[in-house]
């Protein structure tokens, strides 16, 4: 995992009007160089499940290049027709995909990836199974957990108060 470093949170690019198709990205776009492997993190990601047989679209919602972003990917689930949406938040941390059910907005997103990192933390800390939790591909070590726990922080700190709140609503 990477540090967030000196990355203004604040879009620069705000004459980009977010969400943006994924195939609609020009070089204008904050952290243009990263957003490919991101991109192609994310895909992977949600390809590696077998419910997902196709990716058919994808829009970029927040971007702070490969420390953070949140895409809404449209997939073929082979598994429920009516689940074709799924978020996918990805960066230098654990990725995780969230269906659109529950969280509504980039805030709300985050903040659920917030609400199941920390049960995952504070499982691994108390060396307890982590079986129940979020099924982070991660290692379930201290170091980890540590590591995770000062990214968790940075989101609650600061993203939480920079990002800017967009509904999938917007995107309907």
């Amino acid at each position: 995992m990477k540090s967030a470093g000196n990355r203004n949170v604040r879009r620069v690019d705000a004459m980009i009007k977010y969400p943006v198709n994924y195939k609609d990205i020009q070089p204008d776009i904050d952290f243009y160089s990263e957003l490919p492997g991101v991109y192609r993190k994310a895909e992977k990601y949600l390809l590696d499940f077998k419910w997902c047989a196709a990716i058919n679209d994808s829009f970029l919602y927040y971007n702070l290049g490969e420390v953070f972003c949140i895409f809404l990917f449209e997939i073929d689930n082979t598994q429920s027709q009516e689940d074709n949406f799924l978020w996918v938040i990805v960066g230098d941390i654990p990725s995780m995909y969230l269906d659109v059910y529950g969280p509504d907005s980039t805030v709300e997103v985050l903040e659920d990836y917030i609400h199941l990192a920390e049960d995952w933390i504070a499982h691994v800390k108390s060396k307890q199974s982590v079986d129940e939790c979020y099924p982070f591909n991660a290692e379930p070590t201290i170091e980890l957990a540590e590591l995770l726990e000062k990214k968790v922080s940075f989101m609650k700190n600061t993203l939480l108060n920079e990002m800017e709140d967009i509904s999938l609503k917007r995107f309907k």
